[in-house]
């Protein structure tokens, strides 16, 4: 009987092959021409390898990939996303992973004043400390925690990792809708959906309560825009800002409730739109939040 292994043993060895054969960002990050020229929609090469893996970007956003060479790799991928190898959560670790090797190759100390971050010393390593929605958080190349130790989920955890190794650009001075961001398209829909639609329809009739709910979740600055009912800029990262327009319902012209996000034109320079969009998820999540609360 010791020689007897059940049809379950045989599938846990294969998930056992398949893990260890799995296709990883660094892999795809060889294919691509590593001048992190931005046509893609991410800031650097790594991002768009990294997003990929993880089935959250289209391997076709980067256009100087080899054909043949891109086919074979796309094949072998979705075998792997099929079976739920390198998606959800082992998606998140295994990206996470990759990241922090990555950046464990920046030099803290000569990064740390464009990226509005500060160096510190954590146990045994160089860390940075900066602002994520005017709270302190810890980067290190072990992990990213809230200043007093408070967890961050694996998404946030990306977009920070993400925000250090793209290296912050100065702001452009012009404010652009997503339309106008290259590659774009996929993520106007989602933008609409999870973010635009939902803070349109929570503050219909009552944008009244928008200043206090603003305030609620970090640095804002209310803004004045002609034709706008309120507007207000929110400082995500200490280099990255958005724009949130709103216009309230008008029930007697018909006209329903409107909200308009906005950029700097050369954001894409700090995040790549993956981590754009799930920034501005986390920002319209802590207005929600703000307006429960609200009495």
């Amino acid at each position: 009987m010791g020689g007897y292994h059940s049809k379950g043993d045989f599938m846990d060895d294969e998930r056992r092959k398949k893990l260890a054969n799995r296709l990883t960002p660094i892999q795809l990050y060889q294919l691509t021409p590593k001048t992190n020229c931005g046509e893609c929609g991410h800031p650097t090469c790594l991002a768009y390898a990294t997003q990929v893996i993880v089935g959250h970007s289209d391997m076709d956003a980067c256009p100087y990939l080899d054909p043949e060479q891109k086919e074979a790799f796309r094949a072998r991928l979705e075998d792997q996303h099929a079976d739920g190898i390198g998606v959800k959560r082992e998606g998140f670790d295994k990206a996470l992973e990759f990241l922090r090797s990555e950046v464990r190759k920046w030099d803290f100390p000569g990064i740390a004043g464009s990226l509005g971050a500060v160096l510190v010393d954590e146990p045994g390593e160089a860390a940075l400390r900066f602002s994520y929605f005017g709270r302190p958080v810890i980067l290190s190349a072990e992990d990213v925690t809230g200043f007093s130790g408070e967890p961050l989920n694996p998404w946030e955890k990306i977009l920070l990792y993400n925000y250090v190794i793209g290296g912050a650009a100065e702001p452009a001075g012009r404010w652009v809708g997503m339309e106008s961001l290259p590659n774009s398209i996929s993520k106007i829909k989602s933008l609409n959906a999870h973010c635009e639609a939902p803070l349109a329809r929570a503050f219909a009739g009552r944008l009244e309560l928008l200043p206090e709910t603003t305030r609620c979740v970090g640095p804002a600055l209310e803004i004045s825009e002609q034709g706008v009912d309120f507007g207000a800029q929110f400082q995500i990262l200490p280099k990255l800002s958005f724009r949130v327009l709103w216009w309230d319902e008008d029930t007697e012209e018909g006209f329903p409730p409107r909200v308009k996000f906005l950029f700097d034109a050369s954001v894409l320079k700090v995040l790549d739109l993956e981590s754009l969009l799930f920034a501005c998820e986390q920002l319209t999540d802590r207005l929600l939040d703000c307006l429960k609360k609200a009495p």
